[in-house]
């Protein structure tokens, strides 16, 4: 009895010295979120072949220095008509991200941004140009998988539908970029935008 009585005593006293010991490791070591270290993103659509302007144009402006040369594979169009006008981005690493409104036309110069994941997430969608009567875009992002952003309002100067794509930022952190192509009116009036999405609520857009 005294035998099986230290044995079973053994063995609480063993499992409790690992709990213990458990309990300590956790309290010391600092517990790291994976989301939290800096990374490079993988786009699921990289840039075709048929956008090497786009990314020969970007590196003769001048950018803001935290954001690096895009490549074909590294970037990411989300609208453009094919010789002129474009935009596009290309993640820095999975917190932040770099945007160029490619206008070829000489009305505006492209123009390159650089903003945390987490700007475009909560504000206002922030438009290229202001000017009356020049094309511009807005470029916005989504947490999570988002379809079926629409923009109405003022349909009459909506050039093109919004254009999004959704970013793995890693270990299933989702992220939607999206953006639309849109013209100021020539009268300087007021131009009244709304963004919206089937589940969430609707974004000033301009």
């Amino acid at each position: 009895m005294r035998r099986g009585s230290g044995a079973f005593c053994s063995t609480r006293a063993l499992v409790a010295a690992l709990v213990a010991a458990l309990a300590a490791t956790t309290a010391c070591e600092p517990v790291i979120d994976p989301r939290a270290i800096r990374h490079p993103v993988l786009l699921p659509e990289p840039a075709p072949p048929s956008a090497q302007w786009i990314v020969d144009l970007v590196a003769g402006l001048n950018a803001p220095p935290q954001c690096p040369q895009p490549t074909l594979p590294t970037m990411a169009v989300l609208d453009t008509d094919g010789w002129s006008r474009a935009v596009a981005f290309w993640p820095v690493d999975n917190f932040d991200v770099c945007y160029a409104v490619v206008n070829h036309r000489g009305e505006t110069p492209t123009t390159i941004w650089f903003s945390p994941v987490e700007d475009l997430v909560a504000r206002t969608p922030m438009p290229a140009d202001t000017t009356a009567g020049v094309d511009s875009y807005a470029f916005t992002a989504y947490r999570g998988r988002v379809d079926g952003i629409e923009v109405s309002g003022d349909p009459d100067h909506l050039v093109s539908p919004v254009r999004h794509l959704t970013v793995d930022l890693g270990l299933g952190d989702l992220v939607t970029f999206a953006a639309y192509h849109y013209r100021i009116p020539s009268t300087g009036r007021p131009l009244s935008l709304t963004l919206c999405t089937p589940t969430g609520p609707c974004r000033d857009a301009h």
